[in-house]
């Protein structure tokens, strides 16, 4: 039964982000993360770490695997890997992830059993400490499917996320889901007031956070610094003709024809998404070699560079994944190079033993990491670019914010994972951003979703998806610092300051008698 109950809670819990299948919208589900993991915490109440670790892993394999299946796209599709290497890759992934999620429940199941501890006060720091490594480790990390980006479409809820990051959303998701497995395991017992005493407590966490929640989506009384006409154009270049010489001149056109059509609707600055540009460029010439298409508006385009004043050997010149700012002569104004480099898809590591994955990155070789994260200059006020996934991580978008970003503006081109759930995930990736820096969120994609998110994490509009379309929004530029800029991922990293700090109490001290029968209350 207890196989049954952690295989439910997964497959609950990878329903709550935004899900797509056949081609489908699910409806929104993001409610059934305040209870999803409950019949998981139940099933290993009373177990022994080992037994939790297995357990939770096994939960994570369902929780991990539906709402990441958009990956095998990705790899069988446009990377060049055969279905079975797909598939086996994929569940590699899937495992690595899903033993995180092990290691939360593993930990938390010792503390608390070794200690007497309230699981109901330490499992949601683990959690979160956990989280932050997998946001991290290895290969840089990747924090897809973290609860809290369940509740993108709950916009009360997440406005916390000024003061404590994603991960504080997440803390309240897991401290919910905590305190239901109490209250049920109290209520059977006939511990009445002790179970209304958990719900009470739950209740006035979630009802502060909710007031919080409301008083800045309708007290916030910041004013722009300024507000600049934007224009955006979605290209919809299939992912199978992004690098062919053939049709180089006709994707270049079609961004040309959109920045000329998008100037003459009053756009000052035009986007283009990541790789839009068909020709490889050099980042530090005087000037873009082939016309934008515009007279007077500006433009920001991704590209992929090299480096023109080198002094290696052109062959050995690295290549990076670039954001170029131009004006419309095509001089160059600044640029950046995307510094968090995905792997498998920009680089392989560890190529020695991954030399199978080294065909996902042959169609534009293996990319360069930039040197630094920082915000673009653009006339008196400054851009803090990201570059594809860069949304997913909220240390960058702080980075960018700290260092002066007025406003955020993503380039991506996710046409790699199809028509999935993957370009729905990922832009709420960037509502998160958006509050966590008070800062309006401009999305430039090439075949979706190109939207424009407010500093309230609202998205006040989208385009479709595989569709061609060109936008103009107002986008208004801000410069106070949300109290998560300032003081960073202090929740997480504390989480794991506590997480030493109580391993070490524990191998120190004494075990509690009759731990071992004791449920983890």
């Amino acid at each position: 039964m207890g196989w049954l109950l952690a295989a439910l809670s997964g497959v609950i819990a990878a329903f709550t982000y935004p899900t797509v299948f056949a081609g489908r919208m699910m409806p929104e589900l993001g409610w059934m993360a305040f209870f999803g993991w409950v019949p998981l915490f139940l099933a290993i109440r009373s177990a022994r770490p080992r037994a939790a670790f297995a357990r939770s892993f096994f939960a994570g394999l369902f929780h991990y695997g539906i709402a990441m299946y958009w990956l095998y796209t990705a790899m069988n599709s446009f990377g060049g890997l055969s279905p079975v290497v797909s598939v086996l890759a994929l569940l590699l992934l899937v495992a690595v992830l899903s033993a995180y999620f092990g290691i939360i429940f593993w930990i938390s199941q010792w503390l608390c059993r070794k200690n007497a501890w309230a699981m109901l006060w330490v499992r949601p720091f683990v959690w979160v400490g956990i989280e932050y490594l997998r946001g991290h480790v290895p290969a840089g990390g990747f924090p897809w499917s973290q609860i809290g980006y369940s509740q993108g479409g709950f916009l009360h809820f997440i406005q916390s996320a000024d003061l404590f990051g994603v991960y504080g959303v997440t803390w309240l998701l897991v401290f919910c889901n905590e305190a239901l497995a109490e209250i049920v395991v109290r209520w059977r017992r006939g511990e009445r007031p002790r179970a209304l005493k958990t719900a009470a407590i739950a209740a006035v966490l979630v009802l502060a956070n909710l007031a919080y929640g409301r008083y800045r989506l309708d007290g916030d009384t910041a004013v722009p610094t300024r507000t600049l006409q934007v224009g955006v154009v979605q290209g919809n270049i299939p992912q199978e003709e992004k690098w062919q010489r053939s049709a180089a001149a006709r994707s270049l056109e079609t961004f040309q024809g959109g920045a000329l059509a998008l100037e003459q609707r009053g756009a000052a600055l035009i986007l283009w998404p990541e790789a839009s540009m068909p020709y490889e460029l050099a980042y530090d010439a005087p000037e873009v070699a082939y016309d934008l298409g515009t007279q007077r508006a500006d433009i920001l385009f991704g590209t992929i560079s090299r480096s023109a004043q080198s002094p290696e050997p052109r062959r050995d010149r690295p290549y990076h994944n670039t954001a170029i700012l131009a004006d419309a002569a095509g001089r160059i104004l600044g640029h950046y190079h995307k510094r968090h480099l995905v792997p498998f898809g920009e680089y392989v590591p560890w190529k020695d033993y991954l030399f199978f994955a080294r065909k996902m990155t042959a169609q534009v070789g293996e990319m360069m990491p930039g040197s630094d994260y920082y915000p673009l200059k653009y006339q008196d006020s400054l851009l803090g670019v990201l570059i594809c996934y860069e949304d997913i991580f909220p240390e960058i978008s702080r980075i960018m914010a700290e260092k002066g970003a007025n406003v955020l503006i993503n380039i991506t081109n996710d046409a790699w994972y199809g028509r999935s759930s993957a370009a729905y995930q990922h832009q709420v990736f960037s509502q998160f951003r958006a509050v966590e820096t008070r800062r309006a969120l401009i999305r430039a994609t090439n075949t979706g979703l190109t939207s424009q998110i407010d500093r309230q994490g609202r998205v006040l509009w989208q385009g479709g998806l595989f569709t061609r379309e060109d936008f103009v929004a107002s986008l208004p530029f801000y410069e106070d610092l949300s109290p998560y800029v300032r003081a960073g991922d202090w929740l997480p990293r504390g989480s794991l300051a506590l997480l030493l700090g109580l391993g070490v109490y524990s191998c120190l001290r004494k075990p509690a008698r009759s731990s071992s029968k004791r449920e983890s209350l």
